[in-house]
């Protein structure tokens, strides 16, 4: 993977960085999220949940789902000034863009067919402003997106658009 600083060059950052803006070029649906400790927020594994085990990291013996949650892990691929680049987006950054848990869009794609193939089309062509940084891990591949800020006056977080396809009523749920 070649490195970018925030001047767009090839050498190694630790630093934050703000390009200045992002466009969503393609969001990588298939594993949007991830089973995590509700205690930690470390990976869970998805095969042991019919035995529910103790979390390795913290110890915390989990009885699924009360002490599991799901967190975002979106790949993004965005263009900025002069090229594409795969980003990988958290929990924090991804719920400003789908506007609700990880837990939650979980259940309504699993209600609604093809609710996460459609993620990627509402958000495609978005604009964002974007902080990225270089990956704490040694083993990751792709730069983190740390904030995002939709730059597009009447950005409307992607599960209102897919609440608004699938025909499920939004007026009682609050403002995302």
């Amino acid at each position: 993977m070649q490195h970018i600083n925030g001047n767009g060059g090839g050498s190694r950052s630790d630093k934050p960085w703000t390009p200045p803006f992002c466009t969503i070029i393609d969001v990588e649906t298939t594993s949007f999220s991830y089973l995590a400790c509700s205690n930690c927020e470390r990976v869970l594994p998805n095969d042991s949940l019919p035995n529910p085990p103790t979390c390795a990291v913290c110890s915390n013996k989990y009885t699924f789902p009360t002490a599991s949650k799901r967190l975002y892990r979106l790949l993004l691929s965005v263009a900025i000034s002069h090229k594409v680049i795969p980003v990988m987006c958290f929990d924090r950054a991804a719920r400003v863009l789908v506007g609700c848990s990880a837990d939650e869009l979980f259940n309504f794609c699993k209600s609604h067919p093809f609710a996460e193939e459609k993620i990627g089309e509402i958000l495609e062509g978005e604009m964002c402003q974007m902080t990225l940084c270089e990956p704490k891990n040694g083993n990751a591949q792709h730069l983190r997106v740390v904030s995002v800020v939709p730059l597009r006056a009447g950005f409307r977080p992607a599960i209102h658009t897919l609440r608004l396809l699938y025909g499920v009523d939004d007026s009682h749920r609050s403002s995302n």
